[in-house]
C-alpha cells in the first residue's frame, strides 16, 4: 500500500513546527509517523524542537531549501526512512521559503509515485499578516497559497475576529475553491485536515480515478452553454498538442458555437500551465495548482456535437497513460518532458543530420532519433552547465559525464522506454570518462548540473 504523505506549507513563522508537535503528541503512539524537517538555516532548530518525540522518526535536511539546493538530501532521507522504518505516515515540513508545488511534483514523479499517496497539501496562514498584499506581491507566497488544497488560519487565539474574517473572505475568493478552510489555535489542526484524502473538488467537475469527468449546464441568458472536463493529476497533456487544440478552439475550427471563454489548469509536458481564451486571444502562464487538470468552456449558441468534438480533441492531447516520459531538467527549475509521440513531432523542428545511423537498431522508429543537445535546446532547458546526468530505472539509478560529450549522443524511444547511444565518433578522446554512457536503455530523465564536487553538482 502507498504511504500517505503530507506537505505542510506556510511562510516563515506560520506555526508549522507547532502543528507537527501537536500531531505527534496525539498520534505517535498508534502510528509510525516519519517527519522530514527542512530549514533554510544550517543548525536545525526546528528539528531540535521535535527531537523529544521518542516514538516518531525524525530526519533533518538543514542548510538550504528542499526545492533546490537540498533536493538530493531530501530524496536520500525519504529513501532511508522508507526502506529502514516503513512508516505508516510521512510529514514533510519544508522551510517557509520553499515552493510546495515543486515538492508535489517530486512526490508524484516516477521515483515516488508508486510508493506515496500524496494527500491534500496543507498551508498555514497567519491572520495578522496582510495576506492579499503578500499574495499580490510575493510569487513564493502565492505558490504556497495556490498549491494548498487546505488552508489553515492558524494563531486564531492571537487574532481578532475581524482579522480572521478578513482571511476567510480572502480564502473564499480564491479560484479554484479549496477543499477546506479551517481555523486553528496553537497549531492544533482538526483531525479532518490530517485524515482528508484527495477527493473531487467542490465544484463537482472532477472525479479522480475515472478516465475523465464532465459537467454540463446551460445558461438561459443569450444562449450560453458551459462544459467542464477534468482529469486526475497523474494524466499529462502533450504541451504542443494541447496548445494546438486550444488554438483550433480559439479560431473556431472545432465548434459552430462561438467561444465566449475557455479557461483551464493543465498538467503538461512543459509543467503545470493555465491557458485562457478570452476576447479572441489565447494566453498562457505558469500555475501552482496541482490538484487536477480541469477546463471550462463556454460557447454561445453551440450545436449538440460541438462539445463532443472539443472533448475528443482534448482527449487526443493527453499522453497515453502507459507511455514513458523523458524528463529534461536544467537543474534550475526549467523542465520539459517528451513521450514517444512528442519525439515524432520534433521532426519538423530538428535537423535529421545526426551521426551515422548504422548504430541504431532496426526497431528504432523512423525519424524519431535525435541528437540529445538539439532536443535540450528545443525544450528550452539548455542552460550553462558542465555536467550531464542520465537517469534510468524510474530515477533510482543514473550515470553522468561531461556535457559537451554526452549532448552529442542520440536518444530515441524504445520498446520499454527511451534509449541513449553515444557513437564512437562522438566519444572519441573521452572514452574513459563516458564509458558507462555508451548504450543505455530505460532512460527516464536528463539533468544538467555542475561537475561533481562543485556546489550543487550531486545528482538528485
Amino acid at each position: 500500500m502507498k504511504v500517505p504523505v503530507h506537505v505542510l506549507s506556510g511562510f516563515l513563522g506560520a506555526g508549522k513546527t507547532t502543528a507537527v508537535k501537536d500531531l505527534l503528541a496525539r498520534r505517535a503512539e498508534r502510528e509510525r509517523i516519519a517527519v522530514v524537517v527542512n530549514e533554510f538555516g544550517t543548525l536545525g532548530v526546528d528539528g531540535a524542537l521535535l527531537s523529544d518525540c521518542a516514538s516518531c522518526i525524525l530526519r533533518e535536511v538543514p542548510g538550504g531549501c528542499v526545492c533546490c539546493t537540498a533536493m538530493a538530501d531530501l530524496e536520500a532521507s525519504l529513501e532511508e526512512v522508507s526502506d529502514l522504518v516503513a512508516p505508516t505516515r510521512f510529514i514533510l515540513e519544508p522551510t517557509g521559503l520553499a515552493r510546495p508545488s515543486e515538492l508535489v511534483d517530486l512526490l508524484r514523479g516516477p521515483r515516488w509515485a508508486t510508493r506515496f499517496d500524496v494527500r491534500p497539501v496543507i498551508t498555514l496562514l497567519d491572520p495578522q499578516q496582510d495576506l492579499p498584499k503578500a499574495y499580490a506581491e510575493s510569487a513564493l507566497f502565492r505558490d504556497q497559497v495556490d498549491t494548498g488544497d487546505v488552508l489553515v488560519i492558524n494563531r486564531c487565539d492571537l487574532a481578532s475576529e475581524e482579522e480572521i474574517l478578513r482571511v476567510e473572505e480572502f480564502a473564499r475568493a480564491l479560484v479554484p475553491a479549496k477543499l477546506l478552510v479551517v481555523r486553528a489555535s496553537h497549531g492544533v489542526l482538526p483531525d479532518a485536515v490530517w485524515d482528508l484524502e484527495q477527493q473531487p473538488a467542490p465544484s463537482g467537475t472532477t472525479l479522480l480515478g475515472a478516465p475523465a469527468s464532465h459537467h454540463l449546464h446551460g445558461n438561459p441568458l443569450e444562449g450560453h452553454v458551459a462544459k467542464g472536463i477534468a482529469y486526475p493529476p497523474e494524466r499529462v497533456y502533450d504541451a504542443d498538442l494541447l496548445l494546438a487544440a486550444l488554438e483550433a478552439l480559439r479560431a473556431g475550427a472545432l465548434t459552430k458555437g462561438r467561444v465566449a471563454r475557455a479557461k483551464g489548469l493543465f498538467h503538461t509536458t512543459a509543467g503545470w500551465r493555465v491557458h485562457e481564451i478570452a476576447g479572441g486571444r489565447l494566453t498562457t502562464a505558469e500555475t501552482s495548482w496541482r490538484r487536477d487538470s480541469r477546463v471550462d468552456v463556454i460557447l454561445k449558441d453551440p450545436e449538440e456535437k460541438d462539445f463532443f468534438e472539443w472533448e475528443r480533441v482534448l482527449a487526443d492531447s493527453l499522453v497515453p497513460a502507459d507511455a514513458p516520459l523523458l524528463m529534461l531538467e536544467d537543474g534550475a527549475g526549467a523542465m520539459r518532458a517528451y513521450d514517444p509521440r512528442g519525439f515524432e513531432a520534433l521532426s519538423q523542428y530538428l535537423s535529421k543530420k545526426i551521426f551515422s545511423s548504422s548504430f541504431l537498431p532496426a526497431t528504432a522508429p523512423p525519424g524519431s532519433a535525435f541528437r540529445l543537445g538539439d532536443v535540450l535546446t528545443h525544450a528550452g532547458v539548455a542552460r550553462e552547465a558542465d555536467w550531464m546526468w542520465l537517469v534510468m530505472d524510474s530515477g533510482l539509478f543514473g550515470v553522468g559525464g561531461p556535457r559537451h560529450v554526452l549532448e552529442n549522443g542520440i536518444v530515441f524511444p524504445g520498446a520499454d522506454g527511451f534509449r541513449y547511444v553515444l557513437p564512437d565518433d562522438a566519444a572519441r578522446g573521452a572514452e574513459d570518462e563516458v564509458d558507462a554512457c555508451r548504450d543505455l536503455t530505460n532512460v527516464c530523465g536528463v539533468r544538467l548540473a555542475e561537475m561533481p564536487g562543485a556546489a550543487g553538482g550531486a545528482p538528485a
